[in-house]
């Protein structure tokens, strides 16, 4: 009788012990589900680690109402977020606040080689790694090529060029604007200003760190912009409450010559389902602000991090690295139209068959330009944000509002 006793307590013991080892939950902060991608990413990772299961958690379209999400929660101590994506200039926010754990000692010499500099770069701050990249993005020029064929045009050089060829194509195609980009009060206004600033030689910090904002180049730039908004017409009407998807939604239904874009508009572009230019579509380096300089894109893509508050930081880890893997980049490649991180998969047949622009375009995604790391890179942006939007509705001279910038990030970063 003791012998069945001790033996069905021994029973009870394994089970609990087994149970306990099984209930191990992970709330993953990232983008809302788009096509099922990012969950048979998840259920991969869970088949391959059984006992650890993984909630998908949705965040806002909008990249700003994301930052403030995490904020909040990571601001509050809070261990029910466990892993989060982070864009590409959040790091050092979040480094700076002592939220999120440092991952170096994770990660082997061997697979940080493999990242491409810009996206590691952007987790390294003060000595340590706070994320590891899963994507990495870059601006491009999309166009179309039946029409540039049909009249003749190149694909633009500088932004006159692109300015000229709106207007020459306009003339000739009923209903046709001639480009478009986010130019929203979000993030994705600071990339598309950036990307124009930095061609023309303009720059927020020089290297010392000072605000050099405030530079003929910079003025120049934001003219660009504003002229092509209020002087030549060649945007589409409200394209100061454009985000990604409105920008896309001309382009794809064949009303639209350029569009700055990320790679992941491709796929989109391609699927008849949700084009009208199928297979007329070409992608080509930004414009420069002059012959004499030379194109930028900027730096965009996401890490996933660890928070320092979550009660299952090992199993947390883990599912960063796999999220991060050659095998869930992979996935994200061909179902999301995700550009790798990771410079083995450059050379991955399946992904340069689904994505071909990617072999001619390498050059250009590994020297993307990063956008000013600072722990108060959020209020930067914000400021960029505004004073531009000021500009391209009226509210001031490009100069004012350049100017206005430059004082009031000189604030911030004092």
């Amino acid at each position: 009788m003791k012998k069945i006793l001790f033996f069905t307590l021994f029973l009870v013991i394994i089970l609990t012990l087994s149970a306990a080892a099984e209930d191990v939950e992970l709330n993953y902060y990232s983008h809302a589900v788009e096509n099922g991608t990012r969950l048979d990413i998840i259920e991969a990772f869970e088949e391959q680690n059984p006992g650890i299961k993984v909630n998908l958690v949705e965040l806002s379209a909008d990249t700003n109402k994301k930052l403030q999400t995490i904020n909040t929660i990571l601001q509050a101590q809070d261990s029910s977020m466990d892993i989060f994506d982070a864009d590409v200039t959040w790091p050092p926010i979040f480094a700076a606040a002592g939220w999120a754990e440092p991952l170096e000692d994770y990660i082997s010499e061997e697979d940080i080689n493999d990242f491409l500099p810009g996206p590691i770069n952007a987790v390294d701050y003060m000595g340590h790694l706070w994320g590891i990249p899963y994507r990495t993005d870059a601006g491009m020029l999309y166009y179309r090529k039946d029409l540039l064929e049909k009249y003749d045009r190149e694909v633009p050089e500088t932004w006159d060029d692109l300015i000229n060829t709106s207007l020459y194509i306009m003339e000739r195609e009923d209903g046709m604007k001639g480009h478009a980009g986010s130019w929203a009060q979000y993030e994705g206004l600071t990339c598309n200003l950036m990307e124009i600033v930095w061609s023309y030689g303009g720059k927020v910090f020089d290297e010392e760190g000072n605000v050099v904002y405030n530079s003929p180049e910079t003025v120049e730039a934001v003219k660009t912009m504003t002229a092509m908004v209020r002087e030549h017409d060649i945007m589409p009407n409200g394209i100061v409450n454009f985000y990604s998807g409105d920008a896309r939604a001309p382009f794809f239904s064949g009303n639209l010559v350029f569009l700055r874009d990320w790679p992941s508009g491709w796929r989109s572009a391609q699927d008849p389902e949700k084009s009208d230019v199928v297979g007329k579509v070409g992608i080509a380096p930004l414009p420069k602000g002059s012959a004499d300089e030379r194109s930028y894109s900027t730096l965009g893509g996401w890490q996933v991090m660890v928070s320092k508050y979550s009660e299952n930081k090992e199993e947390a880890i883990k599912f960063a690295k796999f999220r991060a893997s050659k095998e869930a980049q992979k996935m994200a490649a061909l179902g999301l139209s995700h550009i790798p991180a990771r410079d083995s998969l450059y050379q991955d047949e399946d992904i340069l068959e689904f994505m071909p622009f990617l072999e001619e375009m390498h050059p250009a995604i590994v020297n993307s330009y990063p956008r000013p790391k600072s722990p108060y890179y959020a209020e930067i942006s914000n400021v960029l944000q505004v004073e531009t939007q000021n500009a391209l509705v009226g509210n001031k001279t490009p100069e004012e509002a350049v100017a206005d910038a430059d004082e009031r990030i000189s604030q911030i970063a004092k």
